[in-house]
């Protein structure tokens, strides 16, 4: 594993809490964004990866969307790659069960990865809004946060990684 610098930029605030990794997200309609990384993909090139493997890393019985029940009617209706073929764009549909109503919630997103230099992993940045929302303007703003993700190798340096002691006061 090696060290990535991944930066986006979304109108939704830092989620904060247990279960957040590096997310943002509007906590009143659920619109938001959040970094993934894969497992081991090895030497496979990012237009290597089919679809499926997104799919599977993403929408998995302990991925992000799976809180209340697995997703379900999953559909890829679009993918790309970039004109540089650093960057691969997907548009998901999906449904999630909602805790509240157990009911099925269709949603809509768009997910944009890329596998950094030197790199086995791929870092991903999946924006996500209710399908409802998603047709009265939140395709734009999810939109223009995954037009700002950037994933790349960590500079080298020469600082080492040491765990630092903890007193019993400390913690």
């Amino acid at each position: 594993y090696m060290p990535v610098v991944a930066s986006f930029s979304a109108p939704w605030p830092l989620a904060t809490g247990t279960v957040y990794d590096v997310e943002c997200r509007d906590s009143n309609s659920g619109d938001g964004a959040f970094l993934a990384v894969s497992p081991d993909v090895g030497d496979k090139s990012l237009e290597d990866l089919k679809d499926t493997f997104f799919v599977k890393t993403l929408f998995s019985p302990t991925g992000r969307f799976s809180f209340y029940g697995q997703p379900t009617d999953i559909k890829v209706k679009k993918s790309s790659m970039s004109s540089d073929n650093k960057y691969k764009v997907l548009d998901v549909s999906f449904s999630t069960l909602s805790q509240a109503t157990q009911t099925e919630i269709p949603r809509l997103s768009r997910i944009i990865a890329t596998k950094p230099s030197g790199s086995q992993q791929v870092v991903m940045l999946v924006g996500s809004a209710n399908a409802s929302r998603w047709k009265k303007g939140a395709e734009k703003t999810v939109a223009s946060a995954i037009e700002s993700f950037k994933a790349v190798a960590a500079p080298q340096s020469a600082l080492k990684m040491r765990p630092k002691p903890r007193r019993e006061s400390e913690l």
